[in-house]
Formats: structure tokens, sequence, C-alpha cells
């Protein structure tokens, strides 16, 4: 059965963001195979949307995109037509274009996430909420021009700072707080257990002074007494040494382990926000494949 598809398609990559200007819809990926019948003209009518999309005739994108739709019964076209409608407001500012756009980027959504690999989830979300931006600044009271004749002129949404750039600098400084920490549990575990070793190597050496000069246990003579001295004092500063060569850096090796999970996890979630931002800024062109056995994706940036 005819697919909407070339070899190795299956999921939509949309990347054109609302106020971009010059890009095009992203082409619809083959998830579901229409009927033999209508695989022609369900073909025909992408294409003249797509024909439309180019000529910034968005009305006319609109209706053959849907057309296709009804009858290819693919999902993500849902894509399409909601741009088209998103585009044909920068023509036409009627707030019902926005609002169009908005329910069908939300059936997109719906449709995502019954089957992921149909788009980019994030993506969709992320045209939802601007679209609620343009419909918020459509619903504010008009500017009234100043004394001195100026009009208010339209402009693109400022896309703003990259929301992601704070929790990316945030896990990389966790994850190098958390590394310097595992670190040193390890420096100061092997520098307490070298010392430990030299407190036991004094005790070994001072039994052995002991034994020379043939002290026994509670034995009064001065030399014995002051032996036994060194002796504890030996014996209690190696098992400090000891605790603190496994309990120090055993603290410090779990506290960095944690920093380190933390910081890669803030780390991943600025990296996903900074994608999204950046799609914002992105044009692509959807075309068929050059065999007319599917669609592919061209991008200009």
């Amino acid at each position: 059965m005819p697919v909407f598809a070339g070899p190795g398609s299956g999921a939509l990559t949309p990347a054109l963001a609302p106020g971009v200007g010059a890009g095009l819809p992203a082409p619809a990926a083959a998830l579901l195979a229409p009927a033999p019948d209508t695989t022609a003209e369900a073909r025909a009518a992408y294409e003249s949307g797509e024909t439309a999309y180019r000529l910034g005739r968005f009305e006319d994108a609109a209706g053959s995109f849907e057309r296709a739709y009804e009858l290819s019964g693919l999902s993500d076209i849902l894509y399409n037509i909601g741009l088209a409608h998103l585009r044909w407001y920068d023509v036409d500012v009627d707030i019902k274009h926005l609002r169009r756009a908005k329910v069908v980027f939300q059936n997109y959504v719906i449709e995502i996430q019954k089957n992921p690999d149909l788009g980019d989830l994030d993506e969709a979300e992320s045209l939802i909420s601007q679209i609620d931006e343009k419909i918020a600044a459509a619903n504010q009271p008009v500017t009234a021009p100043s004394e001195a004749g100026e009009k208010a002129s339209p402009s693109d949404p400022d896309p703003g700072p990259d929301p992601g750039k704070s929790l990316r600098l945030g896990g990389g400084i966790t994850m190098g707080v958390g590394g310097a920490l595992i670190v040193g549990g390890v420096v100061s575990g092997v520098v307490f257990g070298l010392q430990g070793q030299g407190f036991e190597d004094d005790l070994n050496a001072e039994y052995e002074i002991r034994s020379g000069i043939g002290c026994f246990e509670a034995d009064t003579r001065p030399e014995c007494e002051q032996s036994t001295t060194r002796i504890e004092d030996l014996r209690s500063k190696g098992q400090a040494a000891n605790n603190l060569a496994i309990g120090l850096g055993a603290s410090l090796g779990a506290i960095g382990l944690v920093g380190v999970v933390v910081g890669a996890v803030l780390f991943v979630k600025g990296s996903k926000k900074t994608k999204a931002w950046e799609q914002g800024q992105i044009s692509v062109t959807p075309v068929w494949s050059p065999g007319g056995g599917g669609l592919s994706v061209s991008g200009r940036f």
C-alpha cells in the first residue's frame, strides 16, 4: 500500500516557530497509509498546500492541508494545518486564526501523546504557549500614536534570553563541585590512610623497644611506664587517622556523587529548554522526495 514517506522517514520534524517569517510547514511522515484510491488526491492536495504556503496564500494552504489530512488520515499533517492558520494571522490580523491554530496544535499534542514517535511534544507545546502569548497581546488595548505622529509598527516577538542557560550553567557548576568533592574524598582517604599506616609502624617499633628492655604488663619501671604511654598515644592517633580515612573520605565521596547526579539532571533540563528555544529561530522547508515516493525536510539557518 503506498505511503507518504520515503525510506528512513517515520517521524515529523517540526522546526518553524511563529514569528520567523519565511519558513514553510514541516512535511507529514508516513504513520498511516491512505487508501489506494485517495493516495494521489491526498498527495496533490498536500503539494497544492505547500505551493500556496510558499506564495503566502495561507488561507488556501490551510484548506489544502486540511483536504490532505481528510484523505490520508496522517496525524502529523495537523502540524502543517496549525502553521498555516498561524501564518494566516500574519497577513490577516484576526484572532480567530490564532484560536484555530491553537485547537489544531492541541489535537496534534494528543496524537503525539498516543504515539511519541509522531513528533516533538516539547516543540508542539512551545508553539501553543507562543500562540497564547499572541492571543494575550492581541487582547491588549491598542497603544495610541504619539504626539509626533509616530505609529506603532508590528514586530516579531522577541524570543528573549536562552531559558536553559541558567540551568545548564547551574548544572555544570554543581557537577564540577560534586567532582571536586569526590576527588577530595579520595585524596583525604589516601592521606589519612597513609598517616594511620605511619602510626602503626611507629607502634610496632615501640613494641620492639618495650620487648628489648624486658618490660611486662603493669611494669612500674620508669622506662616501661614511658613506653606504655607512647604505645597508648600511638594507638589512639592511629585509630583516629583510620576513622578519618574511612569516614571523611566516604562522606565527601557520597556528597560529591549526589552533586554530580543533580548537576547532570539540571544540565539535561537546561539543554532541552535551550533546544526548544533555538528551534524557534530555525526556518524549515518541506518538500516531496525527488522520486515522488515521500517527503523530506530541508532547512535554512
